[in-house]
C-alpha cells in the first residue's frame, strides 16, 4: 500500500500524462516514430515541441530549453509516439516520462494508440499503463 504523498505524487503526475497525451494528440498533425518535449510553468504551459531521435542530442536540447525558460519550468513531459515493444511485439503506443519540480521521481506510462490518418492522426486506446518510475533530474 502506498503512503498518502507517494498516493498524491502518483495522482499528480498520472493527470499531467493524461492531459499532456490529449493535448499532443489534439496538436495537428503529429507524426510516428517521434520525440516531443512539453514544459510547463506557475499557471502556464508551452505547445509541444519536436525532439530528435537521437536521446544524446534531445538530452542536450532538454537542458538548453530548460535553462532557456523565463521562468523556472515547474512541469516536463517527455513523450514518443511510435511502435513500442510490449509484452513481446511491437505496437503502435505513447511512451512519456512525466516530471514535477520538488518530486524526486517520475513516472513512466504507456498508452495503446490507434491511427485515424496514417502516420498522421492518433486517438487513444484503452487505458494508461504506469509502468515504472524514474529518477528525476531535470527541473
Amino acid at each position: 500500500m502506498l503512503d498518502s504523498d507517494t498516493q498524491r505524487r502518483l495522482t499528480d503526475l498520472s493527470a499531467d500524462a493524461h492531459s499532456g497525451l490529449a493535448d499532443l494528440l489534439q496538436a495537428g498533425e503529429v507524426k510516428a516514430e517521434q520525440w516531443f518535449l512539453h514544459r510547463s510553468f506557475e499557471g502556464r504551459t508551452c505547445p509541444w515541441e519536436l525532439l530528435t531521435n537521437d536521446s544524446t542530442e534531445n538530452d542536450r536540447l532538454i537542458k538548453e530549453k530548460i535553462s532557456a525558460s523565463e521562468k523556472p519550468v515547474t512541469g516536463l513531459v517527455l513523450a514518443f509516439l511510435g511502435m513500442v515493444e510490449w509484452r513481446k511485439q511491437k505496437q503502435l503506443m505513447a511512451y512519456l516520462q512525466c516530471f514535477r519540480a520538488g518530486y524526486e521521481k517520475g513516472i513512466l506510462c504507456l498508452r495503446h494508440l490507434k491511427e485515424t490518418v496514417p502516420g498522421q492522426k492518433f486517438e487513444p486506446e484503452g487505458n494508461f499503463l504506469i509502468v515504472g518510475s524514474c529518477k528525476h533530474i531535470w527541473i
